[in-house]
């Protein structure tokens, strides 16, 4: 559904009013009102924008309905803002039960963007909430003790993943805002406050807690591994359906365990990209605290120094075009550069150094590393982090087109190296009976654009 089939067509025109600013003070009396009140009294919301309009300058719109009887009072304004906000879908007027006591109802799409206006101009930072430890905590309680409850753990895993999927990126994207600061403004003071002050309350809220108390490279694995767990447990996906059809959200027991696969499968997901997110976190805090360092000193010492002052001159040289030819003049006038050289003694040739043979006994060759594993082993963690069960899943489904049941070698196409790779691991995905699918492997193997793959027929369904 589009959004404007949800929300009037003149819904955001307060926004962009000549009065914004007293409609969105307005609007967030209205938030406090509903926040604190069962049923907001119009009297008592005419009563607080009176109160907002005093000291003010309230501008009578083409769009307002100024048909009261004292326009120009205090009265007469706010009953024009309430039927503005009634007009463009802000608000509902109605009558209380079994009265004729007059109240407001805020849209639900309205209470939505309130909340948003609200986040935007409340200048506290909010505590960040333990939302990795969380999704462990609940994952593994409910997988050891509590079984019953894994439907309602699931849930939490994906709320808590997303929150904090959503901060990381909103904090690695408010980095470049304090590097802008950074780049450009030269008063210390300025970016001391920018450092110190404003970049250190928003690392300290998320970048802070995420890297110590709820660190993510000490949970993701365990997480990983409970998800891991429940995902080929049948036994534990059947009572985790049936827990899912009794909340009446999902039109039957397929489509429950579908979603629940789903949930499983992304909060896994999930977790491999946010710990290179951090990675990319860590790589721009470095460079932001080293930029913010260097200015600063930078700053402080350019106008003591013959340098600081060349750097102003050329600034200035640049910023000013007309008077470019003037400021050379000026520096060949003023500064006279000569290369100069010498020679001496060790000019023409350098003098060999003579070694004596030792007749110690040689060195022990040191223990040395087995390469060979080594690099096996990188490319395993590789093949792990960048191959995913979904991305094996759906490389599988997509072989199977035209409802075919079972696909042989032969008709399988690589054509790089990515291919060959989910073909490899369909291999052993199938083989080990995962996901539904079942192989049947023959003798010798198919060459394929220069990648070698063994002979097979995958089945989908079915016996293996």
């Amino acid at each position: 559904m589009k959004v404007f089939e949800i929300i009037p067509g003149d819904f955001f025109s307060v926004l962009v009013s000549p009065n914004r600013e007293i409609y969105v003070d307005a609007l967030m009396k209205l938030y406090e009102m509903f926040q604190s009140e069962i049923n907001i009294r119009l009297k008592a919301f005419l009563t607080e924008i009176e109160i907002l309009l005093e000291d003010r300058v309230y501008i009578i719109e083409e769009g307002d309905d100024a048909d009261d009887a004292e326009p120009a009072s205090l009265r007469g304004k706010a009953r024009l803002i309430e039927r503005r906000f009634e007009k463009t879908g802000w608000v509902e007027r109605e009558f209380l039960d079994g009265s004729f006591t007059e109240i407001i109802t805020p849209n639900r799409y309205a209470i939505t963007v309130m909340r948003m206006l609200r986040e935007l101009s409340d200048e506290r930072i909010s505590e960040y909430n333990s939302l990795v430890f969380s999704t462990y905590s609940a994952l593994n309680q409910a997988y050891t003790d509590n079984r019953d409850r894994m439907y309602e753990a699931l849930l939490a895993a994906k709320n808590n993943t997303e929150k904090l999927d959503f901060e990381l990126r909103a904090f690695y994207h408010g980095i470049r805002g304090y590097l802008r600061v950074i780049r450009e403004n030269t008063d210390v003071n300025l970016l001391l406050k920018n450092h110190f002050e404003e970049y250190k309350k928003i690392a300290d809220r998320v970048y802070h807690p995420v890297k110590t108390m709820d660190s993510i490279f000490r949970y993701a694995g365990p997480i990983r591994s409970i998800l891991t767990e429940v995902h080929y447990d049948d036994a534990l996906l059947e009572e985790i359906t049936s827990k899912a059809l009794s909340t009446k959200a999902y039109s039957g027991a397929e489509e429950a365990r579908e979603e629940i696969l789903s949930t499983i499968e992304k909060v896994i997901d999930s977790y491999h990209s946010i710990s290179l997110l951090m990675d990319e976190i860590d790589a721009k805090h470095s460079s932001m605290t080293k930029q913010s360092i260097d200015k600063i000193r930078y700053v402080m010492s350019a106008d003591q120094t013959v340098k600081g002052k060349l750097v102003d001159l050329l600034k200035a040289c640049a910023a000013d075009e007309t008077g470019e030819e003037q400021v050379y003049g000026i520096l060949q006038e003023g500064i006279t550069v000569n290369r100069q050289e010498y020679i001496d003694s060790g000019s023409f040739y350098r003098k060999n150094i003579r070694s004596r043979r030792s007749n110690e006994p040689p060195q022990p060759i040191a223990e040395t590393r087995d390469i060979e594993k080594e690099m096996l082993g990188a490319v395993v963690e590789k093949l792990r982090s960048g191959y995913s069960d979904a991305r094996v899943k759906s490389y599988m489904d997509s072989l199977f087109e035209d409802g075919k049941t079972e696909v042989s070698s032969g008709e399988i196409a690589v054509n790089n190296d990515t291919e060959y790779i989910l073909t490899l691991l369909a291999v052993v995905t199938a083989y080990k009976g995962r996901r539904g699918f079942h192989i049947q492997i023959g003798e010798g193997s198919v060459e394929k654009n220069g990648y070698r793959i063994p002979q097979f027929v995958l089945k989908k369904g079915g016996n293996r």
